[in-house]
């Protein structure tokens, strides 16, 4: 009797269910819940993962948050997408879309994305709002590619793989410019428009 009692419990705390009003948010005041020194990208409330693999990770997110951002005038355009990771026992979509509308619902330009690793049936799950820097297919496709790894249970270095991915994909870097057969092309151009210019002032 006491056995059963005892597995039921087990079952019990293994399949909690979070409330997503209830989830500490490392971005705002829920740092020591989540097992971070300070704000961060990473809640891992229930220290699925060690200390190091927290911060390498939290690193790794913040490069798409750099790599996505681009020239422009107006600060949306400029901005890049802002990237969290959210670790449980036991998780699903719906949670990281609870979490995602209500932690950056409210925000101006919709470039929010939030990762969900679920570590007791290892999956990974994301909610992207509509204006991040790629696509939900594309960025479906990474996740499903690394997904037999996943199941290895050695989350840091494929989740590490998985970002970087992501990062690669959103990498816009800086425009080229044109090579200086190009320029001698356009040199060229524009100094026989100056040329048929001074000839017509002639006339």
């Amino acid at each position: 009797m006491l056995r059963a009692v005892l597995s039921i419990l087990i079952v019990s705390v293994s399949s909690q269910q979070w409330d997503p009003t209830q989830f500490p948010n490392p971005l705002r005041g829920g740092a020591k819940q989540c097992n971070m020194r300070s704000q961060s990208r990473i809640c891992d409330s229930e220290e699925v993962l060690s200390m190091e693999g927290r911060y390498r990770l939290n690193n790794e997110l913040g490069r798409i948050s750099s790599r996505t951002e681009q020239l422009g005038s107006a600060f949306c355009s400029r901005k890049g997408t802002d990237a969290v990771l959210i670790i449980v026992r036991q998780g699903s979509k719906q949670l990281a879309n609870d979490l995602n509308r209500l932690w950056f619902g409210n925000e101006q330009c919709k470039k929010n994305v939030v990762f969900l690793l679920s570590a007791d049936d290892r999956h990974l799950y994301f909610s992207a709002q509509p204006n991040v820097d790629f696509g939900v297919d594309e960025l479906q496709s990474i996740i499903d590619t690394n997904d037999k790894k996943l199941q290895s249970g050695d989350f840091v270095p494929v989740l590490t793989n998985i970002f970087k991915e992501v990062g690669k994909k959103t990498d816009i870097g800086a425009v080229s410019p044109p090579p200086d057969g190009s320029k001698g092309a356009i040199s060229a151009i524009l100094s026989a428009l100056c040329l048929l210019v001074t000839a017509l002032v002639a006339l």
